[in-house]
Parts: C-alpha cells; sequence; structure tokens
C-alpha cells in the first residue's frame, strides 16, 4: 500500500481547516492588505491553494506537516509574490502580462506585437518586425549574380 492510500484525507482536511487554516488567512490578508483590491482576493486564494498544495505533499511524504506550519506560511506567501500559479499559465502571453511590464502592446494582424508608445524606452530594444531584415529578394538576387550562383545551386548548397 501506498502512503496516498493510507491518508484519510478527510480527516487532514478537517485538521488543516483546524490548525493551519486560520493562520494562514490571517497570513494572507496582512501580507496583501497594501495589493490593489481587484488582485487581492487572487492572491489570497492562491497563497490557501499553495498552503494546502503544501500540506498535502508533506502528508504523501509521510511527514507531519503541522511543526513546520510557519515556513509553510513563508513560502506560500514567497510563491504568489513572485507571481506563481499552481495551475500554470496559458501557452500565449496575455497583451498585459507582467512580462510585457502589465503595458497592453497592441497585436498585428498576424498576432505580433506592434508600437504604439513611440516613447517607450524599451522600443529602442525590440524588433518589431517580425522577421529578419535580411529577406529582401532583390538583395539575395543581386548576392546571387555577384556569386556566379543560380538559386537552385543556391538551394541546394
Amino acid at each position: 500500500m501506498s502512503t496516498s492510500e493510507t491518508i484519510d484525507w478527510a480527516a487532514e482536511q478537517r485538521r488543516f481547516e483546524q490548525v493551519a487554516y486560520p493562520f494562514a488567512v490571517r497570513a494572507a490578508k496582512r501580507a496583501f492588505k497594501k495589493w490593489h483590491e481587484r488582485k487581492r482576493s487572487d492572491a489570497e486564494a492562491e497563497f490557501l491553494a499553495k498552503m494546502w498544495d503544501q500540506w498535502a505533499r508533506l502528508l504523501l511524504r509521510g511527514k507531519d506537516p503541522e511543526p513546520m506550519l510557519w515556513p509553510l506560511i513563508h513560502w506560500a506567501k514567497q510563491w504568489v509574490y513572485m507571481d506563481r500559479r499552481l495551475a500554470g499559465r496559458p501557452r500565449n502571453l496575455d497583451i498585459e502580462d507582467y512580462r510585457a511590464g502589465m503595458t497592453r502592446h497592441l497585436m498585428d494582424e498576424r498576432g505580433q506585437p506592434r508600437p504604439h508608445e513611440r516613447s517607450d524606452r524599451i522600443n529602442g530594444f525590440l524588433d518589431w518586425t517580425g522577421q529578419a531584415r535580411t529577406d529582401n529578394p532583390a538583395e539575395l538576387a543581386a548576392a546571387l549574380l555577384q556569386a556566379g550562383m543560380t538559386l537552385e545551386e543556391y538551394l541546394a548548397a
């Protein structure tokens, strides 16, 4: 029998609610009280989900999570501060994602970011073309003519 089969999850959930939940709720409210109201409830929910996740993982390893309550609270708080998610992230970057500086980027018809704020200091570092700048067919034809090659020889090489 594995450890997960011997655990009474209903009893462990009651134990979590009696022992850890009140401290976790209070710690979450204290940790995120200065956050914007729109994000606060999501952060508190993520904090509590991470607390239960850590609690359950310790039980699966055969350890008692109760003596480690304060480190669990600390690391759940860090998890939320670093903008982690238990369920992961979507495949596509959100146009208002934290990795985009929480700036809404305009998209062209191919889904590539398009410059819209010319005064933004990051614009100098971004390649807004979406393709290499050497894709000019006239330049390729001139280089092939100068080298004395045909297009078929170029593609075969």
